[in-house]
């Protein structure tokens, strides 16, 4: 039985697992690069068909970049932990941060993803096959999982892109 988790979100390209981690490297740039020179206004703006604004799809951003990482973190350093899941709706509508924190944003981002770059650079290849129980969608192996995430950050990078087009 598939795992719903990793329907919604799929890689359309086969990557090693360095190009899996470079790409994941670039998040934080590609985010401030699809932002940059964005009016408070435009940031703010929410789309026609409703959902989330540029600057509440860059907090989503953020937050998975920090979840994630520390859900793979607590997969490398434990055995089968669980996973427990987080109410991103929520997270969005309840952060605090405006459009004069966009770069304290980015910046945590970056800092975050640096941390888990560093533990799956230095993973050995057994490693990657390590498990975790994920609280709603059940047993997740790391690498499928990893590339899960990136998949999940292409989209919004993608959804950032059309919400703020450039200037």
């Amino acid at each position: 039985m598939a795992n719903p988790i990793f329907e919604l979100y799929r890689l359309d390209r086969d990557l090693t697992r360095e190009q899996l981690i470079a790409a994941l490297a670039e998040t934080p740039r590609l985010a401030r690069e699809t932002i940059a020179d964005r009016s408070a206004e435009a940031l703010q703006r929410p789309p026609a068909a409703g959902g989330w604004s540029p600057l509440e799809a860059l907090r989503h951003l953020r937050d998975a970049v920090q979840v994630y990482g520390m859900r793979f973190k607590w997969m490398i350093l434990q055995d089968d932990p669980f996973l427990p899941d987080y109410a991103e709706d929520r997270w969005v509508a309840g952060s605090p941060d405006g459009p004069a924190d966009v770069d304290a944003l980015l910046a945590e981002m970056a800092a975050y993803r640096a941390e888990t770059l560093r533990l799956l650079r230095a993973l050995p290849e057994a490693g990657w096959s390590r498990r975790g129980r994920h609280e709603v969608n059940g047993p997740v192996v790391l690498e499928a999982y990893v590339r899960h995430q990136l998949a999940h950050e292409e989209q919004h990078l993608a959804q950032l892109r059309a919400l703020a087009p450039k200037p």
